[in-house]
């Protein structure tokens, strides 16, 4: 008796889907982090 049914291509998009949405929150601060001056950044802190 089967409960449910997850299809091979569903459960491979939710896996892409989230490296995507991960890659891009973590690429994004990042390059952003990158372009700034070290002396302003840290004069903030």
């Amino acid at each position: 008796m089967k409960i449910s049914y997850v299809p091979w291509w569903l459960a491979l998009g939710a896996i892409g889907f989230a490296m995507v949405v991960s890659l891009v929150a973590g690429l994004y601060p990042a390059a952003r982090a990158a372009r700034l001056n070290p002396v302003e950044a840290l004069r903030y802190e």
